[in-house]
């Protein structure tokens, strides 16, 4: 059982939001009992952190990025990934100024801080949190 997660990590998401965005990863991971998650930060660039459990996550995570927001690269990563379940889904995490459209071919959804919209309509269930 994992999943993957995008993180938007973009100059436009404040360090408080990064914060809260592996908390929301820690604490859905124990929900659904999963031991480790596939991390890809991307601001214009992804960088691949690879798996991490919700332990790494929730202690200290460098975080990769600070530059604008194409998500497009991150999703690339994970869907051609060898290593990545060819059904695992996707979780972006986005303050939603996302600066591409975005295709994605697998199961997937958004979680934005409240008050923040997405520049598209989404295809994927989205979530909000504060």
């Amino acid at each position: 059982r994992t999943f993957g997660v995008v993180v938007d990590t973009s100059g436009s998401v404040s360090a408080k939001l990064l914060g809260l965005s592996l908390g929301a990863i820690v604490s859905y991971a124990a929900a659904k009992d999963v031991s480790r998650v596939r991390v890809v930060f991307c601001d214009a660039e992804a960088y691949d952190a690879g798996y991490m459990t919700p332990e790494d996550l929730a202690g200290r995570v460098k975080v990769t990025g600070r530059g604008g927001t194409v998500l497009q690269p991150g999703i690339d990563l994970l869907e051609a990934a060898r290593d990545f379940p060819a059904n695992g889904p996707i979780l972006l995490i986005t303050d939603g100024e996302v600066e591409d459209r975005l295709h994605i071919r697998r199961e997937h959804a958004f979680l934005l801080p409240r008050g923040c919209n997405l520049p598209f309509p989404p295809h994927g269930k989205v979530f909000n949190f504060s």
